[in-house]
């Protein structure tokens, strides 16, 4: 889906300077992190299940980069227009935090994660729940049609942003009153939730990183899982 990138531009302007609306600022962010996106994905989504915009932006979108042969990496826009409920204490920053966040997915499968981003997007403020790197979010469903996990686990995007350790990562928005955060997303199986509640998200991520160095398959919603059940 091809979109105009000068009227999109311009609609976010309008709304930055309107509302105070960050989708401005974030998209400019993008831009120079992940380059040029293949397309914008508005997703098409059931009755009942659009973002309100009283928790999303009015201008969220799914932003799509297709650099990997392997894999479409989907970037939201617009989630981070409201301050992450009760994050100015958890993170001790009275800016709190906001979040945008990240998943990779097969070709096949960019609606499916694009619609299961813009529920993520909602989540927090749906539910007044402060979430952040470790959280172990619950579906409920198949996170992709036929796939046997029900849970995304949120991480730092160590695998898109290799300057996540230096003073200035490119997957974070700062400013004087302003604190966004980009946050990756991967399907995990039941066993994987367990194994993050009982032995914390380093030991799991030690288990992705060493799958990931032999095969990088995370964002397959039909892989073997790192923990057995």
């Amino acid at each position: 889906m091809t979109f105009d990138l000068t009227q999109f531009r311009a609609a976010l302007d309008a709304a930055y300077v309107r509302d105070d609306d960050p989708t401005a600022l974030v998209f400019d962010h993008y831009l120079r992190w992940k380059g040029m996106p293949s397309f914008l994905a508005r997703p098409v989504f059931k009755e009942g299940m659009a973002p309100a915009e009283t928790l999303v932006s009015p201008h969220f979108a799914v932003l799509a980069y297709q650099a990997n042969p392997l894999y479409t990496t989907l970037c939201t826009l617009g989630a981070s227009y409201r301050v992450i409920p009760f994050s100015r204490a958890s993170f001790g920053d009275e800016r709190g935090v906001r979040y945008e966040y990240i998943m990779h997915a097969a070709r096949a499968n960019e609606q499916p994660v694009a619609e299961l981003l813009a529920l993520v997007a909602e989540y927090p403020f749906v539910h007044n729940i402060d979430i952040g790197p470790g959280y172990v979010m619950p579906i409920g469903e198949p996170v992709a049609p036929g796939s046997p996990m029900e849970y995304l686990y949120f991480t730092y995007p160590y695998l898109d942003d290799n300057r996540l350790y230096e003073s200035d990562p490119w997957g974070e928005i700062e400013g004087s009153e302003l604190l966004i955060q980009v946050l990756w997303v991967l399907p995990i199986y039941r066993s994987e939730a367990q194994f993050i509640r009982t032995n914390g998200m380093e030991a799991f991520e030690e288990r992705l990183q060493e799958r990931h160095s032999q095969i990088y398959d995370a964002y397959e919603p039909m892989r073997l899982p790192v923990v057995e059940g």
